[in-house]
C-alpha cells in the first residue's frame, strides 16, 4: 500500500486519537455515581441491563464529547501525516483508499511554503475552512453534551 493512501492516514490518526477517546470514555463512566449501578441490580437487574439502560445512557455525553474533540483533535494534526509521507502532489480527486492524496493541514503546510503570491489566497482559505470545520465539531460537542446530559 502506497504511504500517502488514506486509508494509511486514517489508521495513523486513529491511533494517535485512541488514547483521547479512551480516556475521556473511562473518566465518564466512571463519574457515574455507584448508587445508580446498585439501585438498579436491586431492583432485579441483569448487570447487563443496568450498564445499558442506567450506566451508558449517563455517561453518553462525556463519551460523546471526548469522541468529537478526538476527532478534532485529529483534524488538526499534520506532523504524523508528514512523518508517513502524505506529502503527495495531487492533480485528479482520489477514486480509491489506496490511491494517492493529501490531508487540508498538509496542503496549508504546503501552500503556505511556496513563494508564489496566488498562494496566499489559497492558504488563508484553507485555514478558514479548516478552522470552521474546528469550531463546528467543537460546538457539536458542547450542544451535544446539553442534549443529553442528565442530572442525578
Amino acid at each position: 500500500m502506497p504511504r500517502s493512501a488514506p486509508l494509511v492516514g486514517g489508521l495513523v490518526l486513529t491511533l494517535m486519537t485512541l488514547p483521547t477517546i479512551i480516556i475521556s470514555s473511562r473518566a465518564s463512566l466512571k463519574s457515574v455515581p455507584p448508587s445508580i449501578r446498585e439501585a438498579a441490580l436491586g431492583v432485579g437487574a441483569s448487570k447487563m441491563q443496568a450498564i445499558t439502560h442506567h450506566i451508558l445512557p449517563l455517561a453518553m455525553p462525556g463519551m460523546m464529547t471526548g469522541t468529537i474533540i478526538g476527532m478534532a483533535q485529529a483534524l488538526g494534526e499534520t506532523a504524523p501525516l508528514l512523518m508517513i509521507g502524505m506529502v503527495a502532489f495531487i492533480v485528479d480527486v482520489p477514486n480509491a483508499l489506496t490511491d494517492p492524496s493529501t490531508v487540508l493541514p498538509v496542503q496549508i503546510y504546503l501552500w503556505a511554503d511556496s513563494p508564489e503570491r496566488a498562494f496566499v489566497e489559497r492558504t488563508s482559505a484553507a485555514i478558514m475552512v479548516l478552522l470552521a470545520f474546528l469550531i463546528s465539531m467543537n460546538a457539536a460537542a458542547v450542544l451535544l453534551r446539553r442534549k443529553f446530559e442528565r442530572r442525578w
